[in-house]
């Protein structure tokens, strides 16, 4: 086994393309230079969970670099940094008010984490997803893929990725009507 794997973190099972993500190339002179080790990686990210599953925003920022990234493909969202994640986090927590991250396992170097695991939450009868919609109150259980980035020590960057679709199903919504709430125009069918 290569030495930059081995020096790595290998928490869990299933992601087999972690180590694509990663690119393994000279992680060892990396980590040297960035003074991040996995570990330290990992109890950010981990400790990140923690705040954002109290829904506590101010916890949360304490995580984060000043010029912080997030990024969530599935809502169209880019937070750029505290004040944008800020607001972001408080408007995600009114629709999703018990929201609960666990991660599975993880892989790790010296530039990058990846976790996996599941986030489970519920739709707030009012949330803004589902303006015009009665979501059917039932905590949803959905895969999610975190990849970060880090720099002084904090979190530089967040790459939230879960499934709008999963979100909308279980929460008894129409995606159609999730997608024109969440993006402000109806999706557009590629069926012929």
């Amino acid at each position: 086994m290569p030495d930059a794997v081995r020096r790595s973190v290998f928490i869990g099972a299933g992601f087999a393309g972690a180590a694509a993500i990663l690119g393994y190339r000279n992680a060892q002179a990396s980590e040297r230079a960035s003074g991040m080790t996995p570990e330290r990686m990992y109890e950010l990210a981990y400790e990140l969970g923690v705040a954002k599953n109290r829904q506590d925003v101010a916890g949360a920022l304490t995580f984060m670099h000043n010029d912080i990234e997030l990024t969530s493909p599935a809502w169209g969202a880019i937070a750029r940094g505290k004040k944008e994640n800020a607001a972001l986090l408080t408007h995600f927590f009114g629709n999703y008010p018990d929201y609960e991250v666990s991660f599975d396992g993880h892989v790790a170097n010296a530039e990058y984490f990846v976790g996996w695991g599941m986030v489970r939450m519920t739709m707030a009868a009012d949330a803004s997803d589902a303006q015009g919609m009665s979501p059917n109150g039932r905590r949803i259980e959905i895969p999610v893929t975190i990849r970060m980035t880090f720099k002084d020590d904090l979190i530089a960057s967040e790459h939230f990725m879960c499934d709008l679709a999963q979100i909308a199903a279980q929460s008894g919504i129409s995606i159609d009507g999730m997608w024109k709430n969440v993006f402000g125009v109806s999706p557009q069918s590629t069926a012929e």
